[in-house]
């Protein structure tokens, strides 16, 4: 580990850790977590501490971590009460409904990840002078939290981003908005989405959560190494990258596929069966630790609303049409009440709870831990992304004949109508 955690005590001296070949002097006490692994880098210890003591470090893998300056810290504690992996939010149990949702906007729907539900939320905020939470790109085309009042902006917070998300000081530019009484959409995994709850400490009539269903997050850092990848194999320099959609459906909502568009017009397309960065998404190899230990799941959602792909869709309902459909999920009667303002915007079905957790088993558990983790971001980072996913996971030949073979046998019987 990083880090050496240890209980606090006022006559402990400081201590030096490297990051990143840096070596920081800090005080032992980052808080009381007895495991780093459980940190979801939520960012709600940076962003209430009133020294500005904490600041979010980068490690070597590339996500960012709490790490104190000792000559800043007052010893105000308010660090290891807002976490929540320390002090977990109480959450009274409410009804929850569950629907199957489009937007009935085609055109906002396929350039959407899924079925288009987040954009008729974040136009109906904006329409009532509020604002919306979520995250974008950056100019590196890293994903960093940010936030808008104008609906033309709504597009560069659309779309899944298969990274973590950098929070900055989105937590206190919320609570600021929320003060001045404007109506917030906030946006983000539901990890983020505690740690914006557990940093506000109350509630806000004018606050309105959404959570993502969430996979896991890799890092900034190893997603960089992909774009050099990509880079190297289409010949093309990392400012000519104008846009990357992650979730492209021009072969349809299952067969989704990452893109690249370059200045030249010219695009980079990947289905996801191919793509490496999927390939190796899927396997979980490249998740922040945290995510094997997710404490943001099942009963331990905080949010108004989740949203997602509705996987499984196809075993319901019978006009599916592979355009992409979501699923939402009522946690809370304030989510409700959103639902209902707009739900003459969207096509809706209700489905039973055991069926939406059925196919979309991320909302209730965490992801396995592929053993090849560490080995894999280690040979990323001093290597290159190529190099890491060939050693460690690229199938074996006969892996993939098996695959390839078993796929043109389900064409076969799709064609003939044996299976859908």
């Amino acid at each position: 580990m990083l880090f050496t955690i240890k209980k606090k005590d006022s006559d402990s001296s400081s201590n030096q850790i490297k990051l990143d070949n840096k070596n920081i002097d800090i005080e032992v006490l980052v808080m009381m977590i007895e495991n780093l692994q459980n940190c979801s880098g939520c960012h709600a210890c940076y962003s209430i501490c009133p020294k500005t003591a904490i600041n979010m470090v980068e490690n070597y893998e590339g996500f960012l971590y709490p790490v104190i300056d000792k000559h800043k810290c007052i010893s105000c504690d308010l660090c290891e009460k807002v976490c929540p992996v320390l002090n977990p939010l109480k959450k009274e149990p409410e009804k929850t409904n569950v629907f199957s949702g489009i937007n009935i906007d085609e055109k906002i729907r396929i350039e959407s990840s899924s079925g288009g539900v987040f954009s008729i939320l974040a136009e109906q905020i904006i329409n009532e002078n509020g604002i919306v939470f979520g995250a974008k790109f950056s100019n590196d085309f890293s994903v960093t939290h940010g936030w808008t009042e104008l609906k033309k902006d709504i597009v560069k917070f659309r779309g899944s981003k298969y990274l973590q998300s950098v929070m900055g000081d989105t937590y206190k530019e919320c609570e600021n908005f929320l003060k001045l009484g404007r109506k917030v959409l906030f946006t983000g995994t539901p990890c983020q989405i505690q740690g914006l709850k557990k940093y506000l400490g109350k509630e806000y009539d004018n606050l309105y959560t959404m959570d993502l269903i969430c996979h896991g997050v890799p890092s900034n850092k190893i997603w960089q190494k992909y774009i050099e990848y990509i880079l190297f194999k289409t010949k093309t320099q990392r400012e000519d990258i104008v846009k990357v959609s992650f979730r492209r459906k021009d072969f349809g909502w299952k067969k989704f596929s990452l893109s690249f568009s370059f200045k030249n017009k010219s695009e980079y397309l990947e289905n996801q069966h191919c793509s490496w960065w999927m390939l190796s998404f899927n396997k979980n190899i490249m998740m922040r630790n945290s995510c094997y230990f997710c404490s943001a799941k099942g009963n331990n959602i905080v949010s108004d609303i989740t949203v997602g792909d509705f996987w499984g869709i196809e075993k319901y309902l019978s006009n599916y049409d592979d355009k992409g459909t979501s699923i939402i999920i009522s946690n809370t009667e304030k989510g409700i009440k959103l639902l209902n303002t707009f739900v003459n915007k969207l096509t809706l079905n209700k489905i039973d709870n055991y069926d939406a957790e059925l196919y979309n088993t991320q909302l209730i558990k965490s992801i396995p831990i592929n053993k090849k983790r560490d080995v894999f971001i280690k040979c990323c980072v001093n290597n290159n992304f190529k190099t890491a996913y060939e050693k460690f996971v690229k199938d074996k030949v006969f892996v993939r004949l098996y695959k390839k073979g078993r796929h043109f046998c389900g064409q076969i019987l799709r064609k003939i109508g044996v299976i859908n």
